[in-house]
């Protein structure tokens, strides 16, 4: 019993890493898809041209559209989107409410630097003024590394870790929309290098050959160690 145990278990456990590893080369694969679809889609949706944000709300997918409006600044709540990178420095996106026709929109008017590495916030004001603004909706992703943000928005600007939409109304006291503006047009205050797609669909592909190659290697290594240890028994 306990020889046929002692041959069973690395079999067992060669089979199981070899599984693991196919499962992620096919998650990867899978994730290349996704963003193939999501490249099309956009593609589509840029072909269309500039539309007004009422027009843009109204497809059932607005993420990605170029939307050209007028909305009044709220120059009191100015966000500091925390732990943002550029070029491998570290910085804040800055994100302010604006009133629309349609309600009030989050904009990210762009990247700034941190001003030391002691935690200290950029000097950044704004006028309670209407502006002409023309960026693409976007809608933020989770990070599972945050559970908490701070969301004490007394004073200006106000260091958030992550968009949460209903926590911020909450803060705000105002219902927002549930997507983020970022800007496209020049400002020299501001870096502005909005980025839909991060990764690209051939490096899915290249960790999907990379994950199906351990596979291969691990059920290939397992296999003759264990035939050989096998043998080294009778």
């Amino acid at each position: 019993m306990f020889s046929r145990t002692r041959h069973v278990i690395p079999w067992l456990l060669t089979g199981f890493s070899v599984a693991i590893m196919c499962g992620l080369g096919y998650w990867q694969l899978d994730r290349m898809v996704q963003k193939q679809q999501r490249l099309a889609s956009i593609a589509q949706k840029q072909s269309n041209g500039t539309l007004s944000l009422e027009e843009a709300l109204s497809h059932d997918d607005p993420r990605d559209i170029t939307v050209s409006f007028s909305g009044a600044i709220d120059a009191n709540h100015v966000l500091l989107l925390d732990n943002q990178i550029h070029n491998q420095r570290v910085g804040f996106d800055v994100i302010v409410p604006v009133n629309t026709n349609v309600g009030w929109l989050l904009v990210n008017f762009g990247w700034v630097p941190a001003p030391d590495l002691t935690r200290t916030l950029p000097d950044i004001s704004f006028t309670s003024q209407t502006r002409e603004l023309i960026g693409v909706l976007s809608v933020p992703g989770n990070n599972p590394l945050v559970t908490e943000t701070n969301m004490a928005l007394s004073q200006s600007p106000a260091l958030v870790q992550h968009i949460e939409f209903p926590a911020l109304s909450n803060a705000l006291e105002r219902k927002l929309l549930p997507f983020i503006l970022h800007l496209t047009t020049p400002d020299p205050a501001f870096i502005r290098e909005h980025q839909a797609v991060v990764m690209s669909p051939e490096k899915h592909l290249g960790y999907a050959v990379q994950w199906f190659g351990l596979a291969i290697a691990a059920a290939a290594i397992g296999g003759f160690a264990i035939s050989k240890k096998g043998r080294s028994y009778e």
